[in-house]
């Protein structure tokens, strides 16, 4: 694990720009599918919602396989120019679905994000529970209470002085998890990691290069900030790019040459 200057989180961007103009359309085709499918998942009666936050890391894990494959051709094409026109099908985006990929921790990974919403969404419903006056949690039960009925008594208890507390723990506890998370799924697909291991080499990652990350992430939000100009059509590029620079964020900060990690968690 290196630790970087705060000019990577700026190349890191450029990277995934890289990767994406090399192949845009498998590029943005393989995440804009990705997604496409976690959306589809969630209508499954039941266990949708669940369905997708489960298999939104395998799927992601074969993007992850992708990019890995557009930068070992960008690699070779240094040396052999004819190695830019190697075939990458999208076959490759259900890779971690096979029995000798990771799938295991991988599905591990949506259990975490599982966990961690409904921990925030117990913590909210504590709140209001204690927050509301006498009969205020029936009313918003009530199927005759309107949308607006709710908002109207929700939006002053949200946004009082007691509620502050705990959308700052809501904020640490995003921003806990987001560490842990960033670089797991490539640590999972690229580095054998288990589930622990994957977290908490991530989290280690996020909190050494904090500096770059910041920039990185400041970048991005104002990137990001062209989705309601562009009436949503930029984040037809925005989220692939994104993926792509997360792959060149983690190449940067984890070497090749790494040891595949070992540990106790089941790989799969």
């Amino acid at each position: 694990m290196r630790k970087r200057p705060a000019s990577s989180g700026a190349r890191w961007i450029a990277g995934g720009w890289q990767l994406l103009k090399t192949r845009p359309g498998l590029v943005i085709g393989s995440v804009l599918l990705m997604y496409l499918l976690v959306f589809l998942t969630s209508f499954v009666p039941v266990i949708g919602m669940g369905a997708g936050y489960l298999i939104a890391p395998i799927l992601g894990g074969g993007v992850i396989v992708i990019f890995a494959r557009i930068a070992e051709i960008l690699e070779r094409a240094e040396d052999e120019p004819l190695a830019r026109e190697q075939p990458i099908g999208f076959d490759l985006l259900f890779s971690q679905f096979s029995g000798q990929a990771p799938w295991r921790p991988l599905l591990g990974l949506g259990g975490v994000t599982i966990l961690v919403n409904l921990a925030i969404l117990l913590l909210l419903a504590a709140f209001l529970t204690a927050a509301m006056p006498e009969g205020g949690m029936a009313a918003l039960n009530n199927p005759e209470t309107t949308d607006s009925e709710r908002l109207a008594q929700l939006l002053p208890i949200l946004t009082s002085g007691s509620a502050m507390g705990i959308w700052l723990a809501v904020i640490v506890i995003y921003v806990l998890y987001l560490s842990a998370m960033l670089f797991a799924i490539p640590r999972v697909v690229l580095a054998g990691a288990g589930l622990t291991a994957a977290l908490t080499a991530s989290f280690r990652a996020v909190w050494l290069n904090w500096l770059p990350m910041l920039i990185f992430g400041l970048i991005w939000l104002a990137l990001f900030m062209t989705i309601p100009l562009t009436a949503g059509l930029s984040a037809i590029l925005l989220v692939p790019w994104a993926w792509a620079a997360l792959y060149a964020a983690y190449v940067s900060i984890f070497p090749a040459e790494e040891p595949r990690a070992q540990t106790d968690d089941a790989v799969g």
